[in-house]
């Protein structure tokens, strides 16, 4: 016969969807919270390494034009001797220099072409040269670096580095002029065009204006740029942000101001670059999870199984009873029940601890550097913050490796990363286990030094120097390191104070010869508070 009671969901599918219901949220919350960790992760970690870089094509582009008037100075002193002055020998000149220069023009003081190569510049000997830039080469009387501009005859945009030619008695003799054709091959294209890290990154270059003087897209040099990034840049300023440019496109930008020309160096990535990092983040989660949510489901339905069987089994007798009343209902025993949904709840409840044990993992993992094992970045930040509240006396050690772009263009990545690793691992042989080793991005690493003073915390600088410095590196030479200390609360009250006074230290350190650790001084910081 029949039931009389119509069915409807069963106690088990009801179980089994809640326990189905618990897992997914909790793999949905885990992957939510590690791609949102990964995602701030990864555009803090192109933020720095554009900025990064930025400074280094700042710092490399300065050298450059050093050199480079250095060069057209030497070329100077050499006209200085007209005797020797002849086509022969501009075009020898103009041939050691041209890996620099895109032609060489020698003027006199009423700026009139004495002598020039290559031969096919548009100008000939005896021409009067009437740019702005050549008058002001005659008027200043001294090295200068022109704005970009277009020549009247040819109609090139370029830009002239320019030294005086000045006789034994001091007299003027007009200025040797070194060019270089921004819209063609040339030596900054040459040196800015390859953006390391090859993900659709790349580098631009303007001028005090804000008008571009190197894009990847030759045809673009010479426009105006106007973006955040470019404003700040062009008022002597360095470092990185997140923009949107007028097209919409979103862009991780660093940027370094170059003191010697006044050009902005911007290095920017395309924001997109992380979608794919995260993409596979997610599949890799979904993978390994797949075999232990199939284990969980499949228990999860034996489980409620037991759960419901002893209550379906009451519901099915009173059903019956129903239909065929009984004077003695022999009732099934149903304590059981009870035990079982403990189990069921502490095997939930021990599902929940190991997932969160995986998420507390991953969270730990997200501040370990991958390379070094070191803290990473983010875990810097957090630890120091953590310290400065606790309001504790400390002590922030940073260490730059000498000349570590020569080591990677001399030895290649593999044998980089290995001497990163060969840093870390010296460093944290040396350090107490209240100290702790971080590395601060690139070829930067520092120490926190907890109750320390400074003595004893520039001792531990210079012994890890030493050590350096007396041991062979996976260079197959010793490496060194330049170090810089600020400390706690002595030095500054944030975190951003404490590492611009180390850095400060450690650029001293750099200029001073490198291979030296420098303490920042109390004087400088109230030099600068004036």
């Amino acid at each position: 016969m029949k039931s009389i009671i119509k069915r409807g969901i069963t106690l088990r599918f009801t179980i089994s969807l809640l326990v189905i219901a618990a897992i997914l949220l909790t793999m949905l919350t885990s992957i939510t919270s590690a791609l949102q960790v990964n995602r701030t992760s990864l555009i803090d970690n192109y933020l720095n390494k554009n900025e990064s870089y930025s400074k280094k094509l700042a710092f490399n582009t300065n050298e450059l034009l050093t050199t480079m008037q250095e060069n057209i100075a030497a070329i100077a002193s050499i006209s200085v001797r007209g005797n020797e002055l002849n086509p022969q020998m501009i075009d020898d000149l103009y041939q050691a220099n041209r890996e620099y220069f895109n032609s060489i023009v020698i003027a006199d003081a009423d700026r009139v072409v004495q002598a020039y190569s290559p031969q096919d510049i548009g100008i000939s000997i005896g021409d009067k040269l009437n740019s702005k830039q050549s008058k002001e080469a005659v008027i200043l009387k001294n090295s200068f670096i022109s704005e970009p501009y277009r020549t009247t005859n040819t109609d090139r945009l370029i830009i002239l580095v320019s030294a005086p030619i000045v006789d034994h008695e001091g007299n003027y003799k007009g200025f040797v002029g070194g060019t270089i054709y921004l819209e063609e091959d040339n030596v900054l294209s040459t040196m800015l065009r390859k953006h390391f890290f090859g993900d659709g990154s790349y580098v631009y270059v303007v001028d005090k204006n804000g008008d571009l003087i190197f894009h990847s897209e030759q045809a673009r040099v010479g426009q105006h740029i106007k973006n955040e990034a470019v404003e700040t840049v062009i008022s002597g300023q360095s470092g990185s942000r997140k923009i949107t440019n007028t097209p919409g496109k979103i862009f991780l930008v660093g940027y370094a101001y170059e003191p010697k020309s006044s050009w902005g160096i911007v290095s920017q990535t395309p924001y997109e670059v992380i979608n794919q990092p995260l993409r596979q983040l997610v599949q890799r989660m979904l993978l390994h999870a797949m075999p232990f949510l199939l284990l969980i489901l499949v228990l999860a339905w034996w489980i409620a199984s037991r759960i419901a069987k002893p209550l379906n089994t009451l519901a099915q007798f009173s059903d019956e009873a129903m239909l065929n009343p009984v004077s003695a209902p022999n009732v099934p025993d149903i304590h059981s029940y009870y035990y079982e949904v403990s189990l069921l709840s502490r095997s939930v409840k021990i599902a929940l601890q190991s997932m969160n044990r995986d998420l507390t993992n991953l969270r730990h993992k997200v501040n370990i550097d991958g390379l070094t094992g070191l803290v990473n970045r983010r875990g810097f930040d957090s630890l120091i913050a953590e310290w400065i509240e606790s309001k504790p006396s400390f002590i922030l050690i940073l260490f730059d490796i000498d000349h570590f772009k020569q080591v990677n263009d001399t030895y290649g990545h593999v044998v980089g990363d290995a001497v990163l690793r060969y840093l870390a691992q010296l460093m944290q042989q040396l350090l107490s286990n209240e100290d702790i080793a971080f590395r601060y991005g690139g070829e930067e690493f520092g120490i926190l030094v907890r109750h320390g003073e400074l003595d004893r915390a520039k001792a531990l600088a210079d012994r890890l120097r030493a050590q350096l410095a007396s041991t062979i590196s996976p260079t197959g030479q010793p490496i060194t390191v330049s170090a810089g200390i600020s400390s706690f609360p002595a030095h500054g009250q944030t975190a951003e104070e404490l590492v611009m006074r180390a850095d400060e230290a450690l650029y001293d350190s750099k200029e001073n010869g490198r291979n030296k650790t420098t303490v920042f001084m109390v004087k400088e910081l109230q030099k600068l508070d004036r």
